[in-house]
């Protein structure tokens, strides 16, 4: 017997329509593989939401071409303002089970995912997935699960969670100039719009946070030792007198660049975490090592447990994209959806 499951879209910008697309293509894949059927009822941007009550749902195309124009929801028949949407929405849970899906990159649209909350039923509330918080599709957050069940303790996690810095220290290797590298990855759009919330590494750090609970771990933020990769004084000037202004960091980056390079070593932005600490920043590591050899965007993590002492287990994989991110979100959807069954 199929299960239909509404999917409420929280952001449609370009992960949240890779989502949809993902989803679409799937959908027969989903109804022969997991008897499950996925059906679009509300998407929310900053306007507010469109929603609908058919069967069948919102054609995902239609919201897809809409987004793609640059166009809000608030001009879009069956457009519906936030205060109203959330009581049809209530509505609508009563009669069909849903699945809320956050591709927010602010709290701009609803404030967060915690104001659908109480739509939950109580019994449900821990089917919670965020395995592309960490890794886009890559599956760290998975891995650390699946060791956790099967009673094998984790002793330490070592990777590096952003394909920007990787980008950018991966070029290191190669002569380059740390502020070049960071134009060049700001110019390819690696970067985020302001290139600081990279190198700040408190993205980085919030990953291994995440990390390190599905672990076991009791950790807050604060208790995270971080490195930034920009001098104070550059905190809060315009993108452009950052961007120039980082070249008086280039020669500091060059000579820990030389050091490592004379131990046979490499700089990478790495996250090392245990129980007892949780440190981000530039890191020496050996050049033949699996976090040594990284090149590109790519994301790794070496995990050591009480079955991977000598030889760790390591999963590296794409860590940018709008379509490994949506693989990975549509991969917790299914997870959430086949638990719905049971």
């Amino acid at each position: 017997m199929t299960l239909q499951v509404g999917v409420v879209l929280l952001g449609c910008g370009t992960v949240g329509s890779a989502v949809l697309r993902r989803i679409a293509t799937a959908k027969q894949h989903h109804l022969e593989r997991y008897g499950i059927s996925f059906a679009l009822k509300a998407v929310f941007d900053s306007s507010g939401s469109v929603m609908s009550k058919e069967t069948a749902g919102i054609d995902y195309s239609h919201i897809i071409s809409i987004k793609a124009k640059g166009e809000s929801f608030s001009s879009v028949s069956g457009f519906v303002p936030k205060t109203e949407a959330y009581q049809q929405l209530q509505e609508m849970h009563q009669h069909l089970p849903m699945i809320f899906v956050d591709c927010t990159a602010t709290d701009a649209i609803t404030g967060s995912i915690a104001d659908f909350y109480h739509f939950t039923a109580p019994e449900t509330q821990h089917l919670c997935r965020f395995e592309s918080s960490v890794g886009a599709g890559t599956p760290f957050v998975a891995a650390i699960n699946r060791l956790a069940s099967g009673h094998d303790t984790v002793s330490s996690l070592q990777g590096t969670f952003s394909g920007t810095l990787g980008f950018i220290t991966a070029g290191l290797d190669n002569g380059c100039s740390f502020s070049d590298l960071v134009k060049e990855a700001f110019k390819l759009g690696y970067t985020e719009p302001d290139p600081r919330d990279d190198l700040s590494g408190t993205d980085v750090a919030r990953k291994a946070l995440i990390l390190s609970r599905v672990a076991g771990w009791s950790r807050e933020l604060q208790d995270i030792q971080i490195e930034s990769l920009f001098p104070p004084e550059l905190a809060s000037v315009s993108i452009p007198d950052f961007l120039s202004g980082l070249t008086a960091y280039d020669a500091e980056i060059r000579k820990r660049q030389e050091e490592a390079a004379g131990s046979n070593c490499v700089l990478r932005y790495v996250a090392h975490a245990t129980q007892d600490f949780c440190h981000v920043g530039l890191r020496s590591v050996p050049q033949n090592s699996p976090i040594g050899q990284l090149r590109g965007t790519d994301n790794i993590l070496s995990v050591t447990s009480s079955i991977y002492t000598e030889n760790p287990l390591v999963i590296q994989g794409s860590g940018a994209g709008p379509d490994i991110t949506a693989s990975g979100v549509v991969a917790d959807m299914v997870d959430i959806a086949v638990s719905l069954r049971t």
